[in-house]
Formats: structure tokens, C-alpha cells, sequence
């Protein structure tokens, strides 16, 4: 299999840089949007029983009219919502009225199509009281803990995988009041889908 190198691909979409402090007001209320063919969210604690992980070749159109376009799972109000094992979907909704646009971010069924995975979080070691150590630096060491991190939770070495990393890192509003310190890390596969848990996957 061909090698690749060590690449953890840091978003840069509008909604992971949004701070704790700031509601996606044009959101909310905060519900549990189902599918066209669900009648209710499913429950993301059940066990995958005869469930096989893969990926899915082909990147589902996650752009739209904020009337037409159809969401899946429960809406993320803050970014630091997501946690270990949650898996989540992204989406830009453009309001045709105003022009307005808005990305968020919903926690979905693992066992349904979804665009990634969190598989890890790691909170800074900074004490209490000191400064931000500045982007750079915080995406640099977010991007390693996750490294570190990526084969105990796939089952796989990075280098193999044709799985990415993406990580959240803190960002300078939330750490300058208290609020978030923790980097999380995702698992995706750029152009395609995930199905099932990467958790021991080996993918």
C-alpha cells in the first residue's frame, strides 16, 4: 500500500473557529432532525452488532438552500459539544432572502453515512492563568497528541491508513476566559463517507 506522510489536516471552516461563547443563534432550537425516511434520532450508545466499518467512496452535497436542504441528527449549539466517539456531519446552509450563510456541525448515528469521528481529547497542560501559546503552536500540539493517539483508537498505523486526522484545537476567545482548554481529533476520509465506528477498525 502506498505510504504517505504525517499530514493531520487542520479545518478551517467557519464553525470550528466559532468561540464556546458564541451561539449559533440561526440554529436553534436545539433538536433532533431526522432523515426524510426517520421517524426519530437514533440512539448512538447501541452496540454494532454484525456491523462492518467502512468507508463510503463519494462525498455526499452538504451545501444548500437552509429551506431544502435535509439534516440528519442533532444540531451542535457549541463547537465543544462533540466528544469521544461521537460522529458528526457538516453542513453550509445558504439562506436565499439574505445571501447569509451558516455552517454547523450535527452529531449523527455512527452506523449512518457521517463525514467523521472523534476519537480522542487532550486538555493543554498550560496552568491556570497562563497566555494563550498562540495558533501556531496550538495547532502544532494538537496535531501530535492526535498522531499519538490515532493508533490506539483505529487499530492501524497512520502511515497505512487511508484514514486523515483532523483536530479542534483550542481557540484564543475560549482559553482567554477560562472556558475550553481540550483539543479534540477526528478521523475522516477526504471525498468519501464513514459507516460504523473507526474504533478497532484497522482501516
Amino acid at each position: 500500500m502506498k505510504r504517505k506522510h504525517f499530514k493531520p489536516k487542520i479545518r478551517n471552516s467557519e464553525i470550528f473557529k466559532s468561540p464556546l461563547s458564541q451561539r449559533l443563534f440561526f440554529l436553534l432550537p436545539l433538536l433532533c432532525i431526522p432523515l426524510l425516511f426517520s421517524s426519530s434520532c437514533s440512539s448512538e450508545e447501541e452496540e454494532q452488532v454484525g456491523f462492518t466499518p467502512a468507508i463510503i467512496p463519494g462525498a455526499l452535497a452538504k451545501t444548500g438552500s437552509v429551506d431544502t436542504l435535509v439534516l440528519e441528527g442533532k444540531i451542535v449549539a457549541f463547537l465543544y459539544e462533540l466528544s469521544s466517539e461521537d460522529c458528526f456531519n457538516e453542513y453550509r446552509l445558504v439562506d436565499d432572502r439574505t445571501g447569509d450563510v451558516s455552517d454547523l456541525t450535527t452529531i449523527v448515528d455512527c452506523r449512518r453515512p457521517h463525514d467523521a469521528e472523534i476519537f480522542s481529547e487532550y486538555v493543554h497542560p498550560a496552568g491556570p492563568g497562563e497566555p494563550y501559546p498562540g495558533r501556531t503552536e496550538m495547532e502544532r500540539w494538537s496535531s501530535i497528541k492526535c498522531f499519538e493517539g490515532f493508533k490506539n483508537f483505529v487499530g492501524s498505523d497512520y502511515v497505512l491508513s487511508d484514514l486523515e486526522i483532523g483536530t479542534i484545537p483550542p481557540q484564543r476567545e475560549d482559553w482567554e476566559i477560562g472556558l475550553y482548554r481540550t483539543a479534540a481529533c477526528y478521523v475522516y476520509a477526504p471525498g468519501s463517507q464513514l459507516s460504523g465506528s473507526m474504533r478497532g477498525s484497522g482501516i
